[in-house]
């Protein structure tokens, strides 16, 4: 299957439960297989014919900064469903969000979600 690949998209948004997290800015580094066909821009050499990475990275991190979620697993829910509901040819998407040092003994600690079109349907309704 085909896919577009973004990895370590740094966003810099309030995320945390805690007080003090509330209070701060931190980066969380996103990573993004995005299912979907690209046999068409492969043989027409079209932007048009792709999704644009460059809009993909944009709603995601927009996303994320506007809600300021608690969890890394609302932030992640977000950007699946705002980017199933943006680009409608996207199969399937697994994301990763790691939020690093916030442990001091782990490099970073993260979450992976993986959902396809079907899953989004069926619970939104569409």
């Amino acid at each position: 299957m085909d896919a577009i690949i973004i990895e370590g998209l740094k966003v810099d948004t309030v995320i945390g439960c805690f007080n003090w997290e509330r209070q701060i800015i931190q980066p969380l580094k996103l990573d993004l297989t995005i299912h979907t066909d690209l046999s068409t821009a492969a043989s027409s050499d079209e932007l048009n014919d792709t999704l644009n990475y460059a809009q993909i990275c944009e709603l995601a991190a927009q996303l994320i900064q506007q809600a300021q979620p608690k969890l890394i697993e609302h932030a992640a829910q977000l950007v699946l469903n705002g980017l199933f509901t943006q680009f409608p040819s996207i199969e399937s998407i697994t994301i990763h969000i790691r939020k690093p040092a916030i442990i001091a003994q782990a490099q970073a600690v993260g979450i992976r979600l993986e959902r396809n079109r079907h899953d989004f349907c069926a619970r939104t309704g569409e």
